[in-house]
């Protein structure tokens, strides 16, 4: 993956869904469904972070991997993506498991 410094807007209204799993410290922050183009890697000092993108360069959703707690609005900031028309205190989590 190739580290790049962009800022992505997210162009929906809609409250992702966080996909947690507590056991591996990963979150999957999602706000679209869609087929992953590409993936942009973000620089971050304590966990692997991560910017999943559609063909049309817009944002699907944020990966984390790493940490012991986090904030929504702390990660979107952390991976430079802006979602200015979403409520994040809407979002709905979901507990998954990371298949081994």
């Amino acid at each position: 993956m190739k580290t790049e410094r962009q800022t992505f807007v997210v162009h929906t209204s809609q409250p992702p869904v966080v996909e947690l799993d507590a056991d591996a410290g990963a979150v999957y922050v999602r706000f679209k469904r869609a087929r992953v183009a590409r993936t942009v890697a973000r620089p971050a000092r304590s966990m692997h972070l991560a910017v999943d993108l559609d063909a049309k360069n817009e944002v699907i959703g944020i990966e984390a991997i790493g940490f012991d707690e986090f904030r929504l609005s702390r990660l979107l900031r952390m991976a430079d993506v802006e979602a200015p028309q979403v409520d994040l205190s809407e979002a709905r989590f979901r507990s998954v498991a990371v298949a081994a």
